[in-house]
């Protein structure tokens, strides 16, 4: 098991574009309002969750993988979001902001799945990870020989899982979604856990 301390609240500060990858958010995926520099990029589903907020929409993708991007960049400016406050699901809207990705705990993934020469094949290792009040469950995929730990630290920050499903609390409820990828930040995560199938199911 792996053990690290928690993330900390999501950062929103005055954006600048230098060297700062734009992610076009929609709150629907129907007539969305398309930037001419990433018009023809596909439109995704995009959910980032940090320690006390959510933040959601449709993005616009131009990398390979929402997982290529992430690691690429340590900020990410946003345009078009909404912004869900855990505490009291009070939800606003925000025309510009920038996400600082070490302030993220997981992100829900969605659309290309990368290039296919670059796949290899590789085993299937069911893990748990906790962060504060979220559960994370799901596969990680890693070389044959290669032990899932091992795997999870020589990996850059954001880690994909496949199969996954995230569980927290909003308005002290418990929510709980199945989301197909969850690309984790290892270094917001308090523990990371190898299990059993039987063990990575979330929560009645």
């Amino acid at each position: 098991m792996v053990r690290r301390p928690a993330g900390s609240l999501l950062a929103v500060s005055s954006p600048s574009r230098l060297r700062r990858p734009t992610l076009f958010l929609e709150r629907s995926p129907e007539a969305p309002h398309e930037p001419e520099s990433v018009v023809d990029a596909p439109l995704i589903g995009f959910d980032a969750f940090s320690i006390d907020q959510r933040i959601f929409g449709w993005v616009r993708l131009s990398a390979d993988r929402l997982t290529d991007l992430l690691n690429a960049h340590e900020e990410i400016e946003v345009d078009n979001a909404q912004i869900e406050q855990l505490a009291d699901a009070r939800v606003a809207s925000i025309d510009r902001m920038v996400v600082n990705r070490d302030r993220l705990i997981a992100v829900r993934a969605g659309g290309p799945q990368g290039d296919p020469a670059r796949r290899q094949r590789l085993r299937l290792h069911p893990l748990m990870v906790r962060a504060g009040l979220y559960r994370i469950g799901g596969y990680l995929h890693a070389p044959a020989g290669v032990a899932p730990l091992a795997e999870v630290r020589n990996r850059p920050t954001m880690i994909p899982l496949s199969s996954a499903w995230l569980e927290y609390w909003l308005d002290g409820r418990r929510e709980a979604q199945w989301v197909g990828t969850i690309v984790f930040n290892r270094d917001r995560v308090e523990s990371i856990e190898v299990v059993g199938e039987g063990d990575l199911g979330a929560e009645g």
